[in-house]
């Protein structure tokens, strides 16, 4: 199971943090990994318990089409999603008030692929050896094996926390300039 969670100050009032949060055309508009093509709540929202989340959006190279539908919705405090995929995906955002601000978490859980875990691998000489090692481990050395796959695991995390926590600051620069113009 991979799980990536990263959070972020913003020096905005919890309410309109959630408001983008729960706005889910506004908040992936303003992830820098992702291009969205359509994003609509299939019902006409708002967002709640229940509603599903249509997303069509281009990532580097390719387009991915997915919903997700909400298990948990507690307003200005928890929005919980499920993804209906080949391999769901569940995202948990949360908002709680921090020092005249609010603290956001997101988090992302996740069981991969063999397939997603040879994508985190360095594309270089290095990663093509791990690759190789892998294999030999398969055939020779289970604890090898599951120690390898959890370092492919790691590496997966520590790059899609990376672009997690890109999103989270292009959400936190957005929140603090349009609270700084009221």
């Amino acid at each position: 199971m991979v799980v990536v969670s990263r959070h972020v100050h913003i020096d905005a009032p919890v309410e309109r943090v959630f408001a983008l949060m729960a706005d889910p055309a506004a908040r992936a508009r303003l992830n820098p990994v992702t291009q969205p093509i359509r994003v609509e709540i299939e019902d006409g929202g708002p967002l709640r318990a229940g509603s599903t989340i249509h997303f069509r959006m281009q990532t580097s190279n390719r387009i991915v089409d997915y919903r997700t539908r909400v298990r948990e919705f507690e307003q200005n405090r928890l929005i919980v999603s499920l993804s209906e995929t080949a391999v769901p995906f569940e995202i948990r955002i949360e908002t709680t008030p921090e020092d005249g601000g609010t603290h956001l978490t997101q988090t992302e859980s996740f069981e991969p692929t063999d397939g997603m875990l040879r994508e985190a691998l360095p594309g270089d000489e290095t990663g093509a050896v791990m690759r190789v090692a892998y294999q030999l481990a398969l055939l020779l050395d289970l604890d090898t094996a599951r120690r390898f796959r959890a370092r492919q695991e790691e590496l997966l995390a520590q790059k899609l926390g990376h672009n997690l926590e890109h999103w989270l600051e292009a959400i936190r620069a957005h929140l603090e300039k349009t609270n700084s113009q009221d």
